[in-house]
């Protein structure tokens, strides 16, 4: 882990079509001065009001997590969350002029591409980081098959199992892998999130998925399979996409985790409920000054699978503005 705080060098300019809107949104990342961590920044709103990303302020985790009031909100911020997980990005100001972040690839590695282009600026601040002390647990009350907890360990790990029976193209998939910045992208950053066929009419009657396409989604038929052109970006992008989901919603506590996370059919609702629920036990773990692990420029970062290529021609087709 980084010894220092980070930001980013300059900031960044782009846009993209809102999943459940449709609509462009426009997007500004700014450096920000130690210990601000991150804020979104509302500009279309009178006022120009700023939401702290942090797990307290979540309020709805339908489809996405949201965080603000019902009034004021921000809403799919787990894939940039995530890769400033990956950067080891801890302060940053986020403006745009809508409810939700463009949704890009449906992954997290454009957002990836565009910090790497930023640069990162190390601020002689020391960071903190979270060491899991005690087994912290949340269970779907409905269905104590969901779960997440994390317990305590000498190595950040994240081990993960979804199971999909309605769906053979998707069924069961699990990973295990060290939880580090490196390892988010190189190993998740790039899978995308995923939707059932048979789902989309129905979240376009309830004025959802608007923006929804085969350019930032894996599509799953039930009598066709994957639909998209090309297929998957690795054979457990599944799985993996919703282990970037979960990094993104714990990075809702507002520092790195040392401990291992264990989910089985979780999602953004128990994700953030466990981040709530470390911020609530705060005083029984132990917030230290990490010892440096990675190196202070990360080392060839963005050398994902060959999904970085289709990244970066994503980019050049204008699927994000500079």
């Amino acid at each position: 882990m980084n010894e220092y705080q980070r930001t980013l060098k300059s900031t960044i300019r782009f846009s993209g079509i809102g999943l459940h809107s449709g609509a462009v949104v426009s997007v500004e990342i700014r450096p920000a001065t130690a210990n601000t961590g991150i804020l979104f920044q509302r500009t279309d709103l009178p006022g120009s009001p700023y939401i702290k990303a942090s797990a307290e302020a979540v309020f709805d985790t339908s489809l996405a997590t949201r965080i603000g009031t019902p009034e004021i909100y921000v809403s799919t911020i787990e894939h940039l969350m995530a890769a400033f997980y990956g950067f080891g990005i801890d302060n940053a100001i986020v403006a745009l002029n809508s409810f939700e972040l463009p949704i890009l690839d449906g992954s997290a590695a454009p957002f990836l591409v565009l910090l790497d282009e930023a640069g990162i600026s190390i601020l002689q601040v020391p960071r903190k980081v979270l060491a899991i002390k005690k087994v912290v647990e949340v269970v779907d009350a409905k269905n104590p098959e969901r779960f997440i907890r994390i317990e305590p360990s000498r190595k950040p790990w994240i081990s993960y199992v979804i199971d999909f029976n309605q769906s053979q193209a998707i069924g069961r998939q699990s990973v295990s892998l060290e939880y580090t910045g490196i390892s988010f992208c190189e190993e998740f950053s790039f899978a995308r999130t995923f939707c059932l066929a048979e789902e989309v009419a129905y979240m376009q009657s309830r004025g959802l998925a608007r923006g929804g396409s085969l350019e930032n989604a894996i599509v799953v038929s039930k009598h066709e399979g994957i639909v998209n052109e090309g297929g998957l970006r690795a054979e457990s992008e599944f799985v993996r996409h919703k282990v970037l989901d979960c990094i993104g919603d714990l990075a809702l506590v507002g520092m790195p985790l040392l401990g291992h996370v264990i989910a089985h059919k979780a999602g953004h609702d128990l994700h953030t409920e466990l981040a709530k629920k470390i911020l609530s036990e705060l005083a029984l773990h132990k917030v230290s000054e990490p010892v440096s692990r990675e190196a202070g420029v990360f080392r060839d970062l963005l050398k994902f699978p060959e999904s970085l290529a289709e990244v970066r021609r994503q980019l050049a087709r204008g699927l994000v503005i500079g």
